[in-house]
């Protein structure tokens, strides 16, 4: 983690967003950056007083010795309201820069053809209650069981094969999601998967404009009208949707989503729809897509892109269950901007180990179970923390070999037989040729 993240790139990162340290103090801005993120391992909540037990391994881990110092969790308190959260995000986007690099190296690049040209994103936001204080600044919508509360909403991307989360926007649970920003530059080859909180006309054809692509769930009230039939009865082109009975296990159809009311927003590009009967719900799955090229891209395949959008729902599990992330110590906005961020780096760097040690086993990341993972991670900083306490320095060399070693005994998934999803997606994206770029 220190060599990854060396005290020069933190001081230097601090500095251009002014949380460098303006006087001599015993809390720096690099203390108490490590403690932050060492302290969002699993096992209870987060407090004031877990943070402080970090003390003395994030001053070794800053570079500063294992000097002993008296701190208090007031000074903890001050930094969560004063040290500017920017550099924490700043951070973030450092260490993303660096995955990048190191999963070019480490992964073997195993979908380098899709990567490349056709970059996978899932896109979707959480929510996380916070102190009341903050509603001016963190208002949500009322409830059937909260006229009035605060909450803050984590808007993400996560790219699908790399694991790792990208910040959109933190905004009040009340931004709706249609309102933020996530569009790739243009020229950019990009596969969207989100769900219904996305669905706007407007984007899927500005979408469609840019050369980029979609996949989502059809919306119930919808009623598109059929305008060739790849899949299912020739007869049902020229209808609409609910005036017939599909039929079959499967359908792949091009659409018009534009209603038969002219009032009505329209849509200027045809789509794709795609459908599966699932017999034990005894109903019809139905997703939209601009990957109208039927022949290049399975009925199949889409529906196992859609399939694998439950991954960033397990990205916020792991992030507010194991990780407590929503157990907020602070209540300012700085300092909840500060511990959804010291999450998302502590998540990030457990990933990078997750990384190397499928590296050094041969084995898939999708091996690997996160939970176990963050576990066995924090396992071994708590012993790091008992050396310290007893005079000893750790060599960090020997304590990142001793991390990997660790996940690779206690980070496997229990039922590895059996392949996921993901990894049977992968298989069918090598055999996949994905569309131009013009």
């Amino acid at each position: 983690m220190r060599q990854l993240l060396p005290a020069q790139v933190l001081t230097t990162l601090a500095r251009c967003h002014n949380a460098d340290d303006v006087r001599h103090r015993k809390l720096t801005c690099i203390v108490f950056f490590w403690m932050t993120l060492l302290a969002f391992g699993p096992g209870g909540p987060i407090t004031l007083h877990k943070i402080l037990t970090y003390a003395l391994v994030a001053s070794l881990m800053g570079g500063l010795g294992a000097a002993q110092v008296a701190l208090s969790k007031e000074a903890v308190s001050e930094n969560f309201r004063e040290r500017p959260w920017p550099f924490f995000a700043a951070v973030l986007q450092y260490l993303l820069t660096s995955h990048a690099q190191l999963w070019s190296q480490l992964a073997g690049q195993p979908n380098w053809v899709v990567l490349q040209d056709l970059r996978v994103l899932l896109i979707d936001a959480t929510v996380m209650r916070v102190a009341q204080q903050l509603i001016g600044v963190f208002p949500a919508s009322r409830n059937g069981k909260c006229q009035a509360w605060a909450a803050v909403k984590l808007h993400t991307a996560l790219p699908l094969f790399r694991g790792v989360p990208e910040v959109l926007d933190l905004t009040a649970q009340k931004k709706n999601e249609r309102k933020i920003d996530f569009l790739r530059p243009v020229g950019e080859a990009v596969l969207y998967i989100f769900d219904l909180g996305y669905w706007t006309y407007d984007l899927f054809d500005t979408m469609m404009d840019r050369q980029q692509h979609f996949i989502s769930r059809l919306r119930q009230d919808c009623n598109p009208l059929i305008v060739a039939v790849y899949v299912g009865n020739p007869q049902w082109v020229g209808q609409r949707l609910k005036a017939i009975d599909l039929t079959g296990r499967t359908v792949d159809l091009l659409v018009n989503l534009s209603s038969a009311n002219p009032s009505n927003p329209q849509m200027r590009h045809a789509v794709r729809l795609v459908g599966q009967w699932i017999a034990k719900d005894r109903r019809w799955h139905l997703y939209i897509t601009s990957l109208v090229a039927w022949q290049q891209y399975p009925l199949t395949l889409l529906i196992d892109l859609y399939r694998l959008r439950w991954q960033i729902e397990i990205l916020f599990r792991n992030l507010k269950h194991v990780l407590r992330m929503a157990n907020f110590v602070s209540i300012t906005e700085n300092g909840i901007r500060i511990q959804i961020y010291a999450a998302l780096l502590h998540y990030m760097l457990t990933h990078l180990i997750i990384l190397k040690a499928a590296h050094e086993t041969g084995r898939r990341v999708e091996d690997f179970s996160v939970p176990y993972c963050l576990d066995a991670v924090q396992q071994v900083l708590q012993q790091t923390g008992d050396l310290v306490l007893k005079g000893q320095t750790p060599d960090w060399d020997v304590l990142e070999q001793r991390l990997v070693q660790t996940v690779i005994m206690l980070g496997l998934r229990p039922n590895r037989k059996r392949k996921p999803l993901i990894t049977k997606v992968k298989a069918r994206l090598r055999r996949t040729v994905p569309l131009p770029v013009r």
